[in-house]
This record gives structure tokens, sequence and C-alpha cells, in this order.
């Protein structure tokens, strides 16, 4: 149980990181001005997640998981070498939203899903509970 929370949790602070890359990236595309959409207001009501959305997204909580793993081990040996820690750094995104998308999810939806276990402590008994 105390690895699928830590699995959890380490998806949640993998959605933040992504949150801001995609953040950053939407501010330095061309054509990107200063408008931001704002953050969802925090009292809007939760939709209810369907059975195989939930699947998607703890598949890719595990994914994420793994490949941010991989490239910790990866980052700790580059200590050294902040530009090549740069580079890797990147990849590992990459590689994190492209599992993601390989669960039929789109980074805002994962996002969404992320801040949503965040706040329903019911919901995220029960994404720990098929993270089990």
């Amino acid at each position: 149980m105390e690895s699928s929370r830590t699995a959890l949790r380490l998806a949640l602070t993998t959605a933040i990181t992504l949150i801001s890359a995609s953040a950053y990236a939407a501010t330095q595309a061309p054509g990107a001005g200063s408008a931001q959409m704002p953050p969802p207001p925090a009292a809007m009501a939760m939709p209810r997640i369907g059975h195989t959305t939930l699947k998607h997204f703890v598949t890719a909580i595990r994914q994420v998981s793994q490949i941010r793993a991989t490239y910790a081990k990866k980052l700790q040996a580059m200590k050294a070498k902040p530009g090549a820690a740069r580079g890797i750094q990147v990849r590992a995104q990459q590689s994190m939203i492209a599992a993601i998308k390989g669960q039929h999810l789109t980074l805002p939806q994962y996002n969404n899903l992320v801040r949503q276990v965040d706040a329903s402590p019911a919901l995220r008994a029960r994404v720990l509970h098929m993270l089990h």
C-alpha cells in the first residue's frame, strides 16, 4: 500500500511539473500573447470519472512513475554536467507526455484528473485501490 501512495505522490508531483512545462511552452510558442487561461475555480463541481478513464489514468501514473525513476537515475549520474542534465530532463518530460497520450489522455485531461484526485479523498482512495 505504501508503494501505491508513493506512486500517487510522484504522479501528483510529476503532473505539477508537466503543468509548469506545458504552461511555459505555451508562453514560448510563436504568437503566444500574454493572455493565459485562468485556472478552473476551486469550487467547481467535479464530474464523475468513468472506470475506463480511471484505468487509463492509473496506467499512466504507473508509466510516468517508472519514467521518472529511470530518468532520476540518469540525472543523478549527470550532476556535474548541467547542460547534459537539461537534455535528460527534456527527454524525460517528452517520455512522460508520450506515456500519458498513449493512455488516450491529453495532458490537460491528465492534469485535471490529478487535481481531482488531489481534491477528493474518495477518488484518491479509488485510485490507490487500483494502484495496489
